[in-house]
């Protein structure tokens, strides 16, 4: 395997020099850009709407690529390297992580902490999960119950749905023109969700503002929920790859990986180069590719760098930071293997 799909955006994203996101194909062994496919946007922010070139997740049906931008769904045929269609909804507000059954889409939708599935031949959305579930509304994290067992005792169950209803009545609305902190639905920063046997699972970059992230299994059967990693436990807490019963995930926040054993323990490797935001991370087979992207007000290069499967050595390394003009640096969100 050596061509990967990667999604590359302005850093600086309110003011960029160009007004555009990017989708490129690289040959790995190579270290060269194959392809590039540009999306054009708009960049302003108001008291009444927002929308920046942000690009983010990305992920491959067949010949199909889907590529979240700020509040739409591109679909992009492989073999052309063309934008084929596109898809919006009123829930869609600063989508980051997408994942897919092959039937169905899975899509994080970070402006209001929810995951929305749609059929993906039809882009309708068939339901959502969160703003207004308890296991996202609980007043110490410390004391939280699993869904099933809440849902077993009919008074706590309740009490809870009217906590529910009075704490955070989700509104049937159009969030797409809204930034993040204008929703009032974004406290928890949902990143990626992870299919794995029936069960998605979602990162959380912070924990209600004010602790770092969580990871949350949701079984897509039966909608119970619970926490495979409590909040305040892993710092900027991004994207992630199942492998070998492990759950491995970028820490943006710490300039780290970090990976959950079938035992729930949790394991963290701090990895360089630094200071970086670290953030995509893809599984070669043999090896991992993570993605660097330069902090704001540095002058660092944006790469991707190839490491071993324990993240103890630097195999190799490619410099992307020339997709945009030296004074605006180049950022990293994903990177997929093409299959």
């Amino acid at each position: 395997m050596s061509r990967y799909l990667v999604t590359l955006k302005p850093q600086q994203y309110l003011t960029p020099t160009h007004n555009y996101a990017v989708l490129a194909e690289i040959d790995w062994n190579k270290k060269t850009i194959l392809r590039e496919l540009r999306f054009p946007s708009a960049s302003f922010a108001n008291a009444n709407a927002y929308h920046a070139p942000l690009i983010n997740g990305i992920c491959q049906v067949g010949t199909r690529i889907f590529v979240l931008l700020f509040n739409y769904i591109a679909e992009v045929d492989y073999t052309s390297f063309q934008i084929v269609n596109s898809v919006s909804h009123p829930y869609m507000v600063d989508l980051h992580g997408i994942t897919s059954d092959g039937e169905r889409l899975y899509v994080v939708a970070t402006g209001i902490d929810a995951i929305l599935c749609l059929d993906i031949h039809t882009f309708e959305l068939l339901w959502r999960w969160g703003p207004d579930e308890v296991i996202l509304y609980q007043d110490r994290v410390e004391d939280n119950l699993r869904d099933d067992l809440v849902a077993s005792i009919p008074l706590l169950y309740e009490m809870r749905r009217k906590k529910l209803e009075r704490v955070q009545a989700f509104r049937d609305a159009d969030y797409r023109h809204m930034r993040k902190n204008m929703t009032g639905y974004h406290h928890h920063h949902m990143n990626d969700v992870i299919l794995n046997d029936r069960s998605l699972y979602i990162t959380t970059k912070q924990w209600n503002h004010k602790q770092k992230g969580a990871v949350i299994r949701l079984d897509l059967d039966t909608k119970v929920t619970e926490f495979v990693v409590q909040p305040n436990t892993l710092d900027g807490l991004h994207d992630g790859v199942w492998l070998n019963e492990c759950l491995y995930m970028t820490e943006s926040g710490a300039n780290q990986v970090a990976w959950v054993s079938a035992d729930g323990r949790v394991t963290h490797r701090r990895i360089e180069p630094s200071p970086y935001f670290v953030r995509g991370l893809c599984d070669t087979g043999t090896s991992w590719l993570v993605g660097f992207s330069t902090l704001r007000d540095t002058d660092k290069p944006a790469l991707i760098v190839e490491y071993n499967r324990e993240f103890t050595e630097i195999i190799s390394q490619m410099d992307v930071s020339t997709f945009y003009p030296p004074e605006k640096a180049t950022a990293i969100h994903a990177i997929m293997p093409i299959s």
